[in-house]
């Protein structure tokens, strides 16, 4: 175990659990086999993380939960994740501390043992708007220091997509060590009412499991046009709610507290 104080990082091996950057060009189906989201899969797994709840004691660290999941929008490490995961954290006791985790040799789903590195973060520094539930963050450390550590911020596609359009979204569901990516489609835009604002809301067509909050949605050209806010507890309810990046996007300019 290695801390280093006043920034928070430590070392880290994290069980596995069961198996359950954005790109500026599509991927052609020959490449691909078929799949027109493969490149942009493999691209994106380089921008999300695992928002996670950590109790350190001593020299040990131990996974609390893993409520949510988050995307990069910047080299430093700055990330956006959903309002109401943080806001369940900051009610929670039981997380003496925030963080994210990150593999320092590329996540190995297939492996028993994954070298994990953590960082964490400060609620109470992240920019956080209730009504669009969306938040952004930045670890205590400048991920550009960690040579171990390589992320790729994701590149934006500012339109709303129409109805019809096939999406992806890759994040952490059901507390999982390492992503998980589903397909979905456009089935509607529609603007919903938050503390009498109306707001722009996309609906899919396909659930999401808990976990999924605070993921990136994107192109098969992986270029993110959203994050998923909310999703259904089974696969049963077959729709999910993702915030257009249209929505957030002065919120993101502004970026964090200083």
């Amino acid at each position: 175990m290695k801390t280093t104080l006043p920034v928070l990082i430590a070392l880290m091996t994290i069980p596995a659990w069961p198996a359950s950057h954005a790109q500026s060009s599509r991927p052609t189906l020959a490449e691909n086999g078929g799949n027109p989201f493969a490149g942009a899969v493999e691209a994106i797994k380089r921008s999300v993380a695992p928002l996670v709840c950590l109790a350190v004691k001593g020299g040990e660290t131990t996974v609390v939960s893993r409520p949510g999941s988050v995307f990069f929008v910047s080299a430093g490490g700055d990330f956006l994740t959903a309002a109401h995961v943080l806001r369940e954290q900051m009610n929670d006791h039981q997380c003496p501390v925030s963080a994210i985790t990150l593999p320092l040799e590329g996540w190995q789903p297939k492996a028993l043992d994954e070298p994990t590195t953590w960082f964490a973060f400060k609620i109470t520094s992240c920019a956080i708007d209730e009504i669009l539930d969306v938040a952004v963050c930045r670890p205590t450390t400048d991920l550009r220091q960690i040579s171990k550590v390589k992320i790729a911020p994701v590149q934006f596609d500012w339109d709303i997509p129409a109805d019809g359009t096939p999406v992806a979204f890759t994040g952490f569901p059901r507390a999982l060590r390492d992503p998980m990516t589903f397909q979905a489609g456009v089935a509607a835009d529609r603007p919903v009412w938050r503390d009498g604002k109306a707001i722009d809301e996309v609906v899919l067509d396909r659930s999401a499991l808990p976990g999924f909050s605070g993921s990136p949605v994107f192109l098969p050209n992986g270029r993110v046009v959203g994050m998923l806010v909310s999703g259904a507890a089974d696969e049963s309810n077959t729709l999910t709610f993702l915030r257009p990046a249209a929505a957030w996007r002065a919120m993101l300019a502004e970026g964090v507290k200083k």
